[in-house]
């Protein structure tokens, strides 16, 4: 079983695993219309890829967050080797990068497939495919709320 995590607002705590944000919007590694729930190796992670998308937020307005641990089933995941991706995968515009992933968006051979942070590079995000067999297999085994220091932030 592999754990991995994600960062919730609180207003949408009810419904961690819902992919409505990014079948709406897309994101880097899908496009708008096909809906997959992005989550990190680490709770780190998942925390400064919500902040990285903030820089303008004053700390004393940034929405609350929950932080979910969700247990994958055992062998539901696979890491794209980053090497084999083309460059243009890290721009801050997501529309070249987003049908990097068609064949899987299309047809989700595992659950949950790993690729590297844009932000920190040696570190993994998964994306889980809500199409595939095992996404009703997904476990929430924790939910906390998410402090954020204020360190992180400038004054």
């Amino acid at each position: 079983m592999a754990i991995v995590y994600r960062v919730v607002r609180q207003r949408y705590a009810d419904r961690p695993l819902d992919v409505t944000g990014t079948w709406l919007n897309g994101g880097r590694w899908n496009p708008p219309g096909v809906g997959i729930l992005y989550t990190a190796e680490h709770p780190a992670l998942a925390l400064v890829e919500i902040l990285v998308h903030m820089p303008q937020v004053p700390y004393d307005e940034l929405p609350a967050y929950r932080l979910f641990s969700l247990a994958l089933p055992t062998n539901s995941q696979r890491v794209v080797d980053a090497t084999n991706l083309p460059p243009y995968w890290q721009e801050n515009t997501y529309h070249r990068s987003q049908h990097l992933l068609a064949d899987w968006l299309a047809k989700p051979d595992v659950l949950a497939l790993g690729v590297s942070s844009s932000v920190m590079p040696s570190g993994i995000n998964y994306l889980l495919h809500p199409a595939h067999s095992d996404y009703g297999s997904v476990q929430v085994i924790d939910e906390k709320p998410l402090m954020i220091d204020p360190r992180l932030w400038s004054k």
